[in-house]
C-alpha cells in the first residue's frame, strides 16, 4: 500500500522523520527534543507537532510525543524514498552526504510508488550508503 505524503511540509516532514528515527523501543520523544533537533524553539516544535496532530500522524502525551499509525507509515515511506533516493544519486557518482542532504529536499515529495521502481532499477540495495535499512512500507 503506498502513502500519501504531500500533505506534509518540509518542516513536517523533518519532525516526522525525527519521531520516527529517535524514539528508541516505543519510548517518545520529548518535544524539547524535536526543538533541539530542528533547530528551532520550543514553540516552534510545537507548532509543527500540533498540526501533525490535526492530520492524525501524531499524539503528544505529558511533553512525549508519539507518532500515529498513520504517521508511522507516512514516517516510513518518506525514509523509504529518501534512503532509495540517496542511493541512486550515489551509484551515480553524488558523495554521500551530498546525496543525503539532496534526498532530504524532496523525499516528502516523491511519490513512494516511484521510488521502489527506482528501487528496482537500482539493484535493490538492502541499506543506503550512510547504512540505514531500505524497507518498504508495510515491513516489518
Amino acid at each position: 500500500m503506498e502513502y500519501n505524503t504531500n500533505t506534509v511540509t518540509r518542516r513536517e516532514r523533518d519532525c516526522l522523520v525525527i519521531l520516527e528515527e529517535d524514539s528508541r523501543d516505543d519510548f517518545p520523544v520529548r518535544l524539547h527534543e524535536i526543538a533541539l533537533t530542528l533547530n528551532v524553539k520550543p514553540p516552534t516544535a510545537l507548532n509543527v507537532v500540533r498540526r501533525l496532530e490535526r492530520k492524525g500522524l501524531a499524539e503528544s502525551r505529558d511533553g512525549m510525543i508519539i507518532l500515529t499509525e498513520s504517521g508511522e507509515k507516512v514516517a516510513k515511506s518518506i525514509l523509504l524514498v529518501h534512503r532509495t533516493y540517496e542511493s541512486l544519486l550515489c551509484q551515480s557518482g553524488v558523495p554521500a552526504n551530498s546525496a543525503c542532504q539532496e534526498a532530504a529536499e524532496v523525499d516528502y515529495i516523491i511519490p513512494e510508488g516511484d521510488a521502489k521502481l527506482i528501487l528496482k532499477k537500482i539493484g535493490n540495495p538492502k541499506k543506503c550508503p550512510h547504512g540505514k535499512p531500505i524497507q518498504e512500507v508495510d515491513e516489518e
